[in-house]
C-alpha cells in the first residue's frame, strides 16, 4: 500500500528502520571505532556525516514517492 505524498505508513517506517540497521549502523560503528583508535573527531565525523546523509536521503525519497 502506497501512502499519501509526504506521509509514511507503518510499512514504510519498517523499511526505513531496516535500512538504518543495514546501512547506517555499520557506518556509525566505523565512526566510533575511529574515535576509539584516536582519530580526530573532525576527520571521523566525515563517516558519521555520510551515514546521516544516507539516512536523510532514504527518508526524503520515501516521503516524496507517495501518491
Amino acid at each position: 500500500m502506497v501512502s499519501k505524498k509526504w506521509k509514511l505508513n507503518r510499512e514504510e517506517w519498517k523499511k526505513i528502520g531496516i535500512n538504518v540497521l543495514v546501512f547506517t549502523a555499520p557506518a556509525l560503528a566505523v565512526f566510533f571505532g575511529q574515535l576509539a583508535a584516536g582519530v580526530e573527531w573532525k576527520i571521523a565525523g566525515a563517516v558519521a556525516l555520510l551515514a546521516l546523509w544516507g539516512l536523510l536521503a532514504d527518508l526524503f525519497k520515501k516521503l516524496s514517492e507517495g501518491k
